[in-house]
């Protein structure tokens, strides 16, 4: 019988050569390399919320109006209201402008709601969910119900060319952005208190000369003619005449030279007349 014939061998030998130096490392300081690494994503978060704000102002006139209005009752908007006057002037503001609305035929669903506050603040502004904001301040400067219409047509004129929600929803979609990013958990408590999502609208100037077309026609619509309209561009004049700082109402607004004209070049090509009589507050 042949037996088989073990062979002994011996284990493999492992060695652990020495890593030559600097290979895991690059020709940076530590310090340099953090920074880097920061810049990158500090430019990240940047790009990103730049990008929710334009792609927020894109998308925010096709929103409902629905959510709008829902929005503003969730947030400071009931605040401010709750500080309007219940007065005869605000009851007056509210039919006139329900008169303009009716003129300017604004989309099923959108409501307007005037609001009257006993300020001698000289300005006036819409801001979301179809809320106008008059101070007694601007009131007193004008004399005549056709200079009201116009400013009551200006301001609806934003609402209803969703100039509110697309000024306030970029913002409102950066912060969140930023929120979500940075992990602030109570940012949205912060943001009800922010003064640019519920008060003053900041409109561009072409924003602003579009609503100033809307309500010069919603005018002619009602009395038939522009007499009156210009004055409440020469009561703004007036207000800034006699102040050091010009009234909020200017803040973002064309010069007001600029905007009779424009107003007066405009009823020649429309063929409107400035001629006819104004009516009287009562």
């Amino acid at each position: 019988m042949v037996l088989p014939i073990c062979v002994m061998t011996s284990p493999p030998k492992f060695t652990n050569p020495k890593v030559p130096e600097g290979i895991s490392s690059g020709h940076d300081h530590p310090l340099v390399d953090v920074a880097k690494s920061s810049a990158i994503v500090i430019a990240l978060v940047a790009a990103l919320i730049g990008g929710s704000f334009f792609a927020a102002r894109f998308a925010a006139p096709y929103l409902p109006f629905s959510w709008e209005q829902a929005l503003t009752r969730q947030v400071a908007q009931r605040t401010i209201a709750s500080e309007a006057a219940d007065t005869a002037v605000g009851t007056y503001l509210q039919a006139l402008a329900n008169r303009i609305a009716a003129a300017m035929d604004l989309p099923d669903g959108m409501t307007i709601t005037v609001h009257f506050l006993e300020d001698d603040t000289v300005n006036a502004f819409a801001t979301l969910g179809g809320h106008i904001f008059v101070f007694d301040g601007l009131w007193q400067l004008l004399d005549s119900e056709n200079a009201v219409a116009m400013l009551l047509g200006h301001e609806i004129a934003h609402i209803k060319n969703r100039d509110p929600i697309r000024s306030a929803s970029g913002a409102l979609l950066a912060t969140l952005t930023a929120g979500a990013v940075l992990g602030d958990a109570g940012i949205l408590a912060n943001l009800a208190g922010a003064g640019s999502l519920v008060t003053v609208m900041h409109f561009s100037r072409a924003q602003e000369a579009q609503a100033d077309i809307d309500a010069s026609a919603a005018v002619v619509g009602l009395y038939g003619h522009l007499n009156g309209a210009t004055d409440l561009f020469s009561a703004l004049q007036t207000a800034a005449a006699d102040t050091i700082r010009p009234p909020a109402f200017l803040a973002s607004h064309p010069n007001l030279s600029e905007r009779i004209a424009e107003l007066e070049r405009r009823a020649v090509a429309a063929g409107w007349t400035f001629a006819g009589e104004k009516t009287p507050l009562p």
